[in-house]
């Protein structure tokens, strides 16, 4: 008999589609899931989350949206006239309510941030009293996360420790979360982002086709949305502000960045003294491939990660990596053999970072190759998928 998994989708409504979703989306768009068990998807929203699990409700999956503004009584009514009057199916209760009628045999919650876990308090107390087990799979950690008052802490770990499984897809994201509640996890389940088998074949067609070139102009790129609490975009163009960077032949492509932040990081260039002409800005684009084939080294300067799937997809291109020491970018890059990585986040480190990715720049095709093994070995969806599919198995019998 199928057992049926209800998977809440992270809390917060993206315009885009984030690599929070994607962990969840690929493990349930993954046909060896659907012969042992059932899904219930609830997330907010969006024509993005729409188009996304259009494909997911064609295969009998039953997914669930819910508008996010509805959480107290006077906006529930508001919302309920307004959907009354545009005739849309939105969910007039809170998003937990599903919990209580869904009547699963797991539930999953996707925890895009340390801080969710306090938002989670509640639903799972709901779990508890109907003797749900439930799953947590946090996709994301700010190295320096501490909750700001002994209420938090204590309702962190409560959520934390009565999961089945609280599943990391970064190890330093699990020891954020230890010292941020200060208890060890003896439900901690490691896994990694993966991609399938069909997008490393894709990848590989693009290295072949538009192998990395470190002998002429260097294409340096950064594949991330707008975020400089996150992703610090910013710390690239102060990095490559300094003096002999202006003799050098090179240009910095930011893909993916917003409207906004095209706008600012293009102030920031001129406040920097960086000539524009060597900055570019490409649009997001579903074939994001396309975009990588046009570059040579990823510059990925975070602040905070899990494990990027940007990184994933480039490194899958044959393209060597430069990174932090944060989230899961120490796992995929490796000093001297996939790309380089700064000794801090600090913009002197990702700098020197930089330089030596430059005077080595030889080596980038082979740094390349190496990448592209890595993620074929370690981040497969074939082994990746069934290894999660394994314990969701026997978690449930």
């Amino acid at each position: 008999m199928q057992r049926k998994v209800l998977i809440f989708s992270t809390l917060n409504p993206y315009p885009f589609w984030a690599g929070s979703e994607k962990f969840w989306f690929d493990f349930v768009s993954d046909s060896r899931a659907h012969a042992d068990f059932k899904f219930h998807l609830v997330l907010a929203d969006s024509p993005a989350t729409r188009s996304k699990v259009t494909p997911l409700i064609a295969r009998g999956v039953v997914v669930s949206f819910y508008n996010h503004f509805n959480v107290s009584p006077l906006r529930r009514n508001a919302y309920r006239l307004w959907d009354a009057l545009r005739k849309c199916r939105f969910r007039t209760l809170p998003w937990y309510e599903q919990i209580k009628h869904a009547r699963s045999d797991l539930v999953w919650f996707n925890v895009a941030g340390l801080a969710d876990l306090v938002d989670l308090a509640y639903p799972v107390q709901i779990c508890k009293k109907l003797s749900l087990p439930y799953w947590l799979v946090l996709q994301h950690s700010y190295e320096d996360f501490f909750f700001g008052s002994k209420l938090e802490i204590e309702a962190a770990t409560e959520v934390a420790t009565s999961a089945r499984r609280f599943i990391f897809v970064a190890e330093k994201n699990r020891v954020s979360l230890e010292r941020a509640i200060g208890v060890r996890l003896d439900n901690a389940l490691r896994s990694v982002n993966s991609l399938s088998a069909d997008e490393i074949r894709k990848a590989k067609e693009v290295a072949e086709k538009h192998p990395v070139d470190g002998y002429n102009r260097a294409r340096f790129f950064n594949l991330a949305r707008f975020s400089p609490k996150d992703k610090a975009q910013h710390v690239l163009l102060e990095a490559l502000a300094a003096g002999e960077w202006k003799r050098r032949d090179w240009e910095l492509s930011f893909i993916g960045v917003s409207d906004f932040g095209s706008f600012y990081l293009r102030k920031l260039a001129a406040y920097y003294g960086i000539d524009p002409n060597r900055i570019r800005f490409i649009p997001h684009t579903e074939n994001v491939l396309s975009m990588i084939a046009e570059q040579d080294l990823l510059l990925m300067p975070s602040l905070a990660e899990g494990m990027p799937f940007a990184m994933l997809e480039s490194m899958a291109c044959a393209r060597p990596a430069l990174g932090t020491p944060v989230g899961g970018i120490p796992e995929l890059v490796w000093e001297n053999r996939t790309g380089w990585l700064a000794r801090t986040t600090d913009v002197g480190d990702v700098q020197e970072a930089i330089e030596r990715a430059w005077q080595n720049c030889l080596l980038w095709k082979q740094f390349g190759q190496n990448a592209q093994q890595h993620v074929e070995l370690h981040h497969n969806q074939e082994k990746v998928h069934a290894d999660l599919l394994r314990v969701l198995i026997e978690d449930l019998g």
